[in-house]
């Protein structure tokens, strides 16, 4: 866009109130509130890259989007104050953290060279009312964390993820896991953390059902690595649900 300014925005949001990230005709996105936000702060439509497109529900603590604004907008004048109208005028679901000033040559989404997610499940009989948005209550018995880790080993590298995806218009489902962790951070409480460059629809939430398969007893570990050469997105079985996922982190 020409004689215009590109900005990055950092931002979190609580996805529960959403259809997802992505803009959609008559629907409430995610990246549709933040435009919505921007074009009255700039006094004409303005459009947004995102780093990744979460699913409807799914949250995110560090989501990374850049926009270009005319080099004449009055919110170029005092960046701190228009990060505070847009956190405003986007409502208490969405939090902004940072606008600022970026290269023309930055793109939230081609730049990035990791992303990181998390997903929370909680294995005892109750929990936490406060959890009830992140966090997939799965209830006893509880999860052996050291088999999920040990099941998620197999899918560390650059695989067809076909089993773990959900194709979009005959995409490739070529994808890299760098790190897989799957860790009891308290009783009650077990978090599995994934990165890599870029992820596929429903990729991470069906790792997640599948390592709970581990965790529960119903599969050995080597199993993991079954499903994954099976390139059969039937042989996954279950999909974890999405509260329990957030976007944690994009790299550059």
């Amino acid at each position: 866009m020409r004689d215009s300014v590109r900005l990055r925005l950092d931002l979190a949001y609580d996805g529960g109130g959403f259809r997802g990230f992505a803009r959609q005709r008559d629907q409430r996105t995610v990246q549709g509130v933040v435009e919505e936000a921007l074009s009255r702060l700039c006094g004409r439509a303005v459009t947004t890259v995102g780093a990744g497109r979460t699913d409807a529900g799914v949250h995110a603590d560090a989501q990374v989007l850049h926009c270009d604004v005319p080099a004449g907008a009055r919110l170029l004048a005092d960046l701190d104050r228009a990060r505070g109208a847009l956190d405003a005028i986007c409502g208490p679901a969405v939090t902004v953290w940072r606008v600022r000033r970026v290269p023309a040559s930055f793109d939230a989404r081609f730049s990035a060279n990791g992303r990181r997610y998390r997903y929370r499940l909680c294995d005892a009989e109750a929990m936490s009312p406060l959890w009830r948005h992140d966090t997939w209550h799965l209830g006893p018995p509880a999860l052996d964390a050291a088999a999920m880790e040990a099941g998620g080993v197999h899918l560390l590298g650059e695989h067809d993820f076909s089993s773990f995806c959900r194709r979009r218009d005959g995409q490739q489902l070529i994808r890299r896991i760098d790190r897989l962790t799957v860790r009891r951070e308290r009783r009650g409480l077990v978090v599995l953390g994934v990165a890599g460059k870029a992820f596929c629809h429903q990729m991470v939430r069906s790792v997640t059902g599948c390592l709970v398969a581990v965790g529960r007893g119903q599969r050995p570990p080597g199993w993991v690595g079954d499903v994954l050469a099976a390139q059969d997105r039937h042989a996954v079985g279950q999909v974890a649900p999405p509260h329990g996922l957030t976007l944690v982190g994009v790299s550059y």
